[in-house]
């Protein structure tokens, strides 16, 4: 456990010193470029965490097989905690570095559209492979098959 912790400590730290203070606007470009490049990183990596769940929840078998709720379930949670950790980190962490209002305010936006980026991509793209894997535990999520 204290070697989890301390590794994502680490993770954190490092993901923090690298972002330099942001005081011209090409330099904001930059960090929005870089913003919109690791929510789509974040976004399929949440898939795949989602996608590993479900494959790890075990079918509970018979009539009254309510294992895709559990699926279902996991699947929201992490459709809603990883944008909203996401906003927050870059709100919190990344914010602070930006010196000037102005530019605060355009990576706000910027903020905001990553934000989104994430939600959108997470969730068509997860409906779009549960439909078409339909008779698996990924797809078992929409619901039970008949």
């Amino acid at each position: 456990m204290k070697k989890q912790l301390l590794g994502i400590s680490t993770l954190a730290f490092i993901a923090t010193s690298c972002i330099n203070k942001v005081e011209k606007f090409g330099e904001l470009k930059s960090l929005c470029r870089q913003t919109y490049m690791i929510a789509f990183i974040v976004a399929v990596l949440a898939l795949v965490l989602a996608f590993i769940l479900a494959k790890l929840i075990l079918f509970e078998g018979g009539k009254n097989d309510r294992s895709y709720i559990k699926r279902r379930i996991w699947f929201i949670i992490i459709g809603l905690a990883t944008p909203v950790s996401f906003y927050l980190y870059n709100t919190f962490v990344v914010m602070v570095k930006i010196k000037k209002a102005p530019l605060q305010a355009k990576f706000s936006d910027c903020n905001l559209y990553a934000t989104l980026i994430i939600l959108g991509l997470y969730f068509v793209v997860g409906i779009i492979t549960m439909l078409i894997f339909r008779k698996s535990k990924w797809g078992s999520i929409l619901g039970k098959t008949k």
